[in-house]
């Protein structure tokens, strides 16, 4: 395995799975004595309360505690293997049954990964605070519109529990997640500090593509609509889709890049092998978003357009051909249902239900919005909508959608900027691949959520911490050869 990361990434005939040997910090084992007893001692108090009911815990739950319990004593040891086990956990962790906490429509499930997540993350504070030579955050340009924007979703909620909207256990279970996605965001910013570890990290990404883009194969002929793995009862084929065109964008960035080697077409291998699932989730926002983002690719990309040009003809051309039958029905019962057609905005536009749902999810936001529209009706205090913006705008109002709006011109703009002021290889494709993913999720968010999803906002905020870090990475580990080689990439 290590030879085909050294052939896929480069490392310079080191074997990159030393860094799991490699503590990237001046941490050592007897400074975080303190920690350890903590941790133990936490154990014990967690045991301690299993132990006396663990008849009202499914299997799945007490299994989410000892691996959260082993994998904290990893960080302690070991950050860099910890996070691993977190890219991989974030698509192929099982949902708890039974374990959702809420109540109604608005209740929240929980699965593994979410055990997980807390402890690497209580873990490694654990460690910055014992170790204060490591600092706590890292500064990015976007940790303050990330405060700005949590602090906005709890104050608007809080105002909806006051006001009788918000179920407390339901919102405060939802506020939780939200600062969940974070943690990732910060878990990663703070402990990427080289070149090899970020496309080792990268590489498990990637690999996890291939698993999920497997396990899409696998349920062909067994479903009209694949989903990713352990769904539980409720299965979102759009949630699939918004992380395959991540995946996909990412993967074509980091190709665009890459002299003609092995790697470059093992990474075609892979963005061809991770379409056809797209294709068959039926889901247009995707289909759309993977247009804007292709578009986006094409335009911005500082090499190859020729081929991109060539590529999005020839798929204009072969595309209805080779499309999946229920696929091309799917876009053309958009416009023409049969039996199942209803009239939106009564303008005689006629769609099919799955659209006019779409629609109706807006009208009735509007229409929450006018009754309290500067800070809303507060996160989980009206009905499930499946759109983001309709969404934000409903629980958060117009004041409280404002700091939505600066975190997304804040990727936005940062993402364009590295992009720009980056000169290798690697971080010029993983950079343009993540803001042109980005813009494709953000064309989904008028018909699905990608900011409240597990699914796609655990590997979205992963990828943005990546990139953050490119220009501090590239100082380190990447120095230029000469003055002209950067600048060609400027």
């Amino acid at each position: 395995m290590h030879k085909i990361l050294l052939r896929i990434f480069k490392l310079k005939g080191r074997n990159p799975f030393l860094f799991f040997y490699e503590p990237y910090s001046s941490y050592k084992l007897g400074q975080m004595s303190l920690g350890a007893v903590l941790f133990l001692l936490a154990i014990s108090i967690i045991a301690f309360g299993v132990g006396f009911n663990i008849s009202k815990f499914s299997p799945l739950a007490v299994i989410g505690l000892l691996a959260a319990i082993a994998v904290g004593l990893v960080t302690l040891v070991n950050t860099n293997f910890a996070l691993v086990i977190l890219i991989f956990s974030m698509l192929l962790s099982p949902e708890i049954g039974g374990a959702g906490v809420g109540a109604g429509e608005r209740g929240v499930s929980l699965r593994i990964e979410d055990f997980l997540i807390i402890a690497v993350f209580f873990v490694w504070l654990t460690k910055i605070t014992i170790n204060k030579e490591l600092g706590l955050v890292r500064k990015t340009p976007l940790n303050g519109p990330i405060f700005l924007y949590i602090a906005t979703n709890i104050f608007c909620t809080a105002l909806g529990i006051g006001a009788g909207n918000v179920n407390i256990k339901n919102g405060f279970f939802y506020m939780m997640k939200y600062i969940e996605f974070f943690m990732i965001y910060f878990l990663f910013v703070n402990n990427l500090n080289e070149m090899r570890q970020l496309k080792i990290f990268l590489f498990c990404f990637l690999l996890t593509s291939f698993i999920i883009g497997t396990y899409t194969y696998s349920q062909m002929g067994s479903s009209d609509r694949p989903s990713a793995p352990f769904e539980g009862e409720h299965t979102e084929p759009n949630t699939l889709a918004a992380y395959l065109l991540l995946c996909l964008s990412v993967t074509l960035g980091i190709f665009l890049f890459r002299e003609f080697s092995v790697t470059k077409t093992i990474l075609a291998g892979l963005f061809c092998f991770n379409i056809y699932p797209l294709l068959l989730t039926l889901s247009r926002s995707a289909y759309l978003g993977f247009i804007f983002s292709y578009l986006s690719i094409t335009f911005m990309s500082k090499r190859a357009k020729l081929f991109l040009f060539t590529v999005l003809a020839m798929s204009i051309l072969f595309v209805p051909l080779i499309a999946p039958k229920k696929t091309i029905d799917r876009i053309r019962y958009t416009f023409a249902g049969k039996e199942e057609i209803a009239t939106a905005l009564d303008l005689g536009i006629k769609l099919d239900k799955s659209a006019t749902a779409r629609v109706n999810s807006w009208l009735y936001a509007f229409g929450k919005l006018k009754e309290r529209p500067l800070f809303g009706h507060g996160v989980t205090g009206i009905r499930f909508i499946d759109g983001q913006y309709a969404r934000s705008l409903a629980e958060l109002g117009l004041i409280g959608f404002f700091p939505l709006l600066w975190l997304i011109f804040a990727v936005l703009k940062n993402c364009w900027q590295i992009y720009h002021n980056v000169y290798d290889n690697f971080s010029l494709g993983l950079s343009l691949g993540f803001l042109c993913g980005f813009i494709g999720l953000l064309i989904v968010g008028f018909g699905a959520n990608i900011f409240v999803i597990v699914r796609i906002s655990e590997p979205m905020w992963f990828l943005a911490a990546c990139v953050m870090v490119l220009p501090e990475i590239e100082k380190i580990s990447l120095p230029p050869t000469n003055l002209e080689e950067k600048l060609a990439y400027q």
